[in-house]
């Protein structure tokens, strides 16, 4: 039945997110926090993946959300060493911001846990 379905998923999905306020082990939770944080770091990856530099500027262009919120978030993740700042080789003044090794592990592993998740419940799904 489709709502069994529905209920399995529901209950992952709680404990997915009960399971995601530790930021230290895991730096993708700091991107949780909110609807503004995750667009940030979806933004960071999509640069990253497509090889493109991504700006402050460009970040603030994007989100639609006050200046000085993006910027504080921007520079608090900074700070915690989740992204980074890197000058451009082309443009001397451009600085892109680039996702950590940790974040890119992070994201990576949270891809392949949700897609395989989805998968699980699809096969179930079908199973019925």
């Amino acid at each position: 039945m489709l709502e069994d379905t529905i209920k399995k998923y529901l209950k992952r999905k709680i404990k997915h997110f009960d399971d995601s306020q530790d930021e230290k082990n895991d730096t993708i939770n700091y991107f949780r926090r909110s609807r503004i944080h995750w667009l940030f770091m979806l933004n960071i990856l999509n640069a990253y993946y497509e090889e493109e530099i991504i700006t402050k500027s460009d970040l603030i262009h994007k989100i639609q959300v006050s200046h000085i919120t993006i910027l504080k978030y921007i520079n608090e993740s900074i700070k915690r060493q989740i992204i980074f700042e890197k000058k451009s080789q082309k443009d001397k003044r451009k600085v892109g911001l680039i996702p950590s090794p940790a974040l890119i592990k992070s994201f990576e592993n949270f891809f392949y846990d949700e897609t395989r998740s989805l998968k699980n419940l699809f096969d179930e799904r079908m199973e019925d």
